[in-house]
């Protein structure tokens, strides 16, 4: 699992003590950290700076208090949504193992009032079989406070019309807002369901779902092994590569005005057993895949600059970082929750520059 750098300098491997402070987020005022997940935990915390005096604040997915901050860090207000808190539970009431909390999104001003909107996603939701799954549109007050709510599941919102989740597709792993894709003027969604089996078990799939200003879906495309032309580029293996497990917006890179995602499949076989990829999807307006590019040990230039090995599990997680390195691209920072520098599962982030085709810049 130990990856060995090239003599150069992109992508850059950065250890956890490096990326202690290093990542921060702000999203539109509002910072969101996820509760732990847990049967006796399930809850997302929003903290909203009122006084619009925000700095941006470290984020860790396993924590239960959240930051939206002074300039120097200190919290200003939290609001806390759960089963008992934040108003959630006249909309909505959560099962003991829904897992809510699981990801977050902020998905700007979906309804137009003015104050930012939230997606929530519970992954172990039931509607529709056992750990089906699903995602919480959250429209908020400025208190944090939930005002409206719209679920998006097997039984709700409707996904239904669209698509049929099965027991353990686990729905709402993850999730992003790309912003608006099909260009109507409201944002939309994207969801990773890594439990899908669509073309193989555990295959794995994300949804491109186009929403209404109320949090109804309008329509929706799945990337997967049977939709969306993911096929048309690449094949998902038959032993669980977990398509979905991380979605995130990237932009446009190939600057065709249209948004770009990256999407993570963290038990991809290439370089060894679960050494992990991630897909770089070129979107239309529909969502479907018009172009594709994998970053893997054996795609996309990655191993050019770093060696994954067996068990890394590159793609746990990924987000897009705006051009860091200032060539006009959008860069990529992807975990690697499996590296082993210091031994056993230290783990490691890269943060990727690309090309216009998703592919890892040369130096």
């Amino acid at each position: 699992m130990d990856a060995t750098p090239a003599s150069v300098a992109n992508p850059r491997k950065m250890s956890r003590e490096r990326l202690q402070y290093a990542f921060k987020a702000i999203v539109l005022g509002v910072s969101i950290f996820l509760a732990e997940p847990s049967p006796s935990a399930h809850a997302a915390v929003v903290v909203s700076d009122q006084e619009a005096n925000a700095a941006s604040v470290e984020t860790s997915r396993r924590t239960t208090s959240t930051t939206t901050c002074y300039t120097d860090g200190t919290a200003n207000n939290a609001q806390k949504l759960s089963v008992q808190n934040g108003n959630l539970n006249s909309f909505y009431t959560l099962g003991a193992d829904d897992q809510f909390g699981w990801d977050v999104a902020g998905l700007g001003d979906l309804d137009g009032d003015g104050v930012v909107d939230l997606a929530v996603g519970a992954r172990t939701d039931d509607d529709g079989g056992s750990n089906a799954g699903a995602v919480y549109v959250l429209f908020l007050e400025t208190s944090g406070n939930v005002k409206n709510a719209q679920k998006i599941s097997a039984q709700y919102g409707n996904l239904g019309t669209f698509y049929t989740l099965d027991a353990s597709d686990l729905f709402g792993w993850s999730v992003a807002a790309p912003g608006d894709v099909d260009g109507d003027g409201v944002a939309d969604l994207v969801v990773g369901a890594e439990g899908d089996d669509d073309g193989s078990s555990g295959a794995g799939a994300a949804y491109v779902l186009f929403l209404e200003t109320n949090g109804k879906i309008k329509s929706g495309q799945k990337i997967s092994m049977l939709y969306g032309n993911f096929d048309a580029f690449y094949t998902l293996d038959v032993d669980d590569q977990i398509l979905g497990m991380c979605v995130a917006s990237l932009g446009d890179i190939d600057s065709d005005s249209l948004v770009d995602i990256a999407v993570g499949a963290h038990q991809d076989d290439d370089g060894g057993s679960n050494a992990g990829a991630v897909y770089i999807f070129f979107l239309d307006t529909n969502a479907y895949v018009k172009s594709a590019q994998k970053l893997s040990a054996q795609y996309g230039s990655f191993g050019t600059f770093y060696t994954l090995d067996a068990d890394d599990m590159f793609g746990r997680s990924a987000a897009g970082l705006g051009d860091v390195t200032g060539n006009g691209v959008i860069d990529l920072a992807v975990g690697v929750h499996g590296d082993d520098d210091l031994g056993g599962s230290t783990g490691a982030a890269y943060v990727i520059s690309l090309e216009t085709d998703g592919s890892a810049q040369s130096v």
